[in-house]
């Protein structure tokens, strides 16, 4: 019998409302060998997935997700079996996360200029323990009432181009892919369909690249297919996942909606200087 991972997931530890812990379960619930906890520039949840892992027989692939910037469009990338006790990658992660709290203090001045009260308090309050990001204010303005869903939120507020919107911090794809690789992780591009830029596939192998995420809930079938024949061409891996956060939040569809056989899980394993 075939065994399916969901590569790309969400906890509280970022943006995503589901605890690691829950986050296991819900993966056991829906018949998944195995998913991998990727939150946005924070591995803080993983431990506590792979004990429920290993309670619930359900495997925990650990990962993160980085968001860099290259040429103005936000480009993420995503690791997967690093060692997380790398200096060089944990201090990365510290100083995004203290990136992203210095933006979401210029959002909210955004806001107020706009007449929005949105206090930091309560964003705060919505990202917990988590790494803070836009979805956690997009939910705030969803409970004042200011947004009807993510999407509006971000569409009239967050999003480039909208009155609040404010840039992220500038990390180069290749510096990241560099230090995942430093910390013998494979790095794989997410969803490159949204990224549009489809040259820098090509060019990121140099620094490390070992993959691209062909399976994401936003690639139409055709860019599905036309990714993973893209990967196959350049000898790098072709990954997927659902990009799940739960309930309510950017959600794209349920957790294992989009997966892949566990044969990719063991390659990126294979690739590893860890395992």
């Amino acid at each position: 019998m075939r065994e399916y991972y969901d590569l790309h997931a969400h906890t509280t530890a970022s943006d995503g409302t589901f605890t690691p812990g829950e986050l296991v379960q819900h993966a056991k619930k829906r018949g998944l060998a195995g998913v991998a906890v990727t939150d946005h520039d924070s591995t803080d949840g993983i431990e506590e997935a792979m004990d429920a892992g290993n309670k619930l027989n359900v495997d925990v692939v650990p990962g993160v997700e980085i968001n860099t910037e290259y040429e103005g469009k936000e480009v993420h990338v995503l690791g997967y079996y690093f060692d997380r006790s790398s200096k060089s990658l944990q201090d990365l992660f510290r100083i995004l996360r203290e990136q992203r709290v210095t933006r979401m203090d210029r959002i909210l001045e955004k806001l107020h200029s706009l007449g929005i009260r949105i206090e930091r308090d309560e964003v705060i309050s919505e990202a917990a323990e988590g790494s803070i990001g836009r979805p956690h204010i997009a939910r705030v303005l969803i409970k004042k009432g200011l947004a009807q869903d993510i999407r509006e939120a971000f569409d009239k507020y967050l999003s480039r181009g909208a009155p609040a919107y404010v840039e992220r911090f500038k990390l180069d794809p290749g510096d990241a892919i560099r230090l995942i690789r430093e910390a013998n992780g494979v790095p794989i591009l997410a969803h490159p369909g949204l990224v549009g830029k489809d040259a820098l596939i090509e060019e990121l192998i140099p620094a490390g690249l070992l993959g691209i995420e062909a399976f994401h809930p936003d690639h139409s079938e055709d860019a599905r297919h036309r990714y993973a024949k893209m990967a196959e061409e350049l000898g790098i891996i072709a990954t997927g996942g659902s990009d799940f956060h739960g309930s309510g939040a950017e959600h794209r569809g349920d957790l294992g909606t989009v997966s892949v056989d566990k044969s990719v899980v063991l390659k990126m394993k294979e690739l590893s200087g860890l395992f």
